[in-house]
């Protein structure tokens, strides 16, 4: 009599226990990131069971977004919130939601228990616009991601530290791929003028030198002085290029870039620092060193024809190589969007 008790509890618990696995794979953890770039990395880290919001809309700019009422209340439905740490409508949200974990920069420079490498502007103030950009920080930025998941998640566990080696193996090889093709065409080191402060960790990351900038953040401009600077440099060639990004093209000094680039005729290489829903962090790496090597390119190819012929056939080979990465991330956007949107 008390064996096949014993047998019949011992088999409900086991159909407990599998209803409970069930239940905590079907549960979709939701998470919510300020921008699209951002989200990139979360992206990379992400299982099935794992819903990515990411709150500002494409196109829209960042440091000026105002949640709505609706947003606020979809925001309720997350996990975890993962932020810049500097934008004001996150704020807003954590103190309206404080239930709701976040991870963010905090005033030393730490993403969980990672510590960060952020940059400096021009006035000393820290620099915290699109610092995820720099491939290191990304990897700590995924360390921080990972530990919550797993905290949130533990019974895929296992999972997410298999996607966060994969991550950290696709990072490295593209910090090496970046390192060769800076050493490659010779533009290690070189000089550029920015535009706005988050092209910085772009910059940055491929070992250039900034000599100038032209936005010091939302409303902050250069000074007259360090504007004639600014020029006075790429007209005598010190800087190599103009780097602007989609976000200064959303602000005012978008009217100025343009301009700037006719007068001093200085290449302009358009990076991405908010991206793009369907870019991974690897593609919009990829995307900002085509960009950039194209423009560097366009530099090379606008030299006298008496000058060395390698350096003429090394720039059309690199022009070459940049666009084709362009277009091909381009047109997977465009397919994306054709087939989905």
């Amino acid at each position: 009599m008390f064996k096949p008790i014993l047998t019949l509890i011992i088999v409900l618990l086991a159909i407990l226990s599998l209803v409970g696995v069930l239940e905590a794979q079907e549960h979709k953890v939701v998470i919510m990131v300020s921008v699209d770039s951002l989200a990139a990395i979360i992206r990379d880290l992400s299982i099935d069971n794992v819903e990515i919001v990411t709150l500002i809309p494409e196109g829209a700019e960042p440091h000026s977004y105002q949640v709505s009422p609706e947003i606020i209340e979809e925001a309720r439905k997350a996990d975890l919130f993962i932020f810049t740490g500097h934008l004001v409508f996150e704020k807003k949200l954590t103190d309206l939601l404080p239930e709701i974990p976040v991870l963010q920069i905090d005033e030393e420079n730490y993403f969980g228990k990672y510590k960060l490498e952020i940059l400096k502007l021009p006035d000393g103030r820290r620099n915290l616009h699109a610092y995820w950009l720099y491939p290191d920080n990304a990897l700590a930025i995924a360390k921080a991601v990972v530990d919550k998941l797993i905290e949130i998640d533990p019974v895929n566990a296992e999972k997410y530290l298999r996607k966060l080696e994969e991550f950290k193996d696709r990072v490295r090889r593209i910090k090496q791929y970046i390192t060769k093709i800076a050493e490659f065409y010779g533009v290690k080191n070189t000089s550029v003028i920015i535009t706005f402060p988050g092209e910085q960790y772009v910059a940055y990351t491929m070992g250039f030198t900034v000599a100038g900038m032209l936005s010091k953040g939302e409303g902050v401009f250069a000074s007259g002085v360090e504007l004639s600077e600014i020029k006075s440099k790429l007209e005598k060639g010190y800087a190599k290029i103009i780097m602007a990004s989609d976000v200064s093209r959303m602000l005012n000094v978008g009217k100025f870039i343009e301009d700037l680039s006719r007068e001093t005729k200085t290449p302009i290489a358009y990076v991405k620092l908010i991206g793009s829903k369907d870019l991974t962090y690897s593609d919009l790496l990829m995307y900002n060193v085509g960009v950039i090597i194209g423009a560097f390119s366009s530099t090379a190819l606008g030299k006298s024809a008496t000058q060395n012929r390698v350096i003429l056939s090394t720039a059309i080979y690199a022009l070459i190589a940049s666009l084709v990465i362009v277009i091909v991330v381009e047109s997977y956007l465009l397919y994306i969007r054709s087939k989905y949107g």
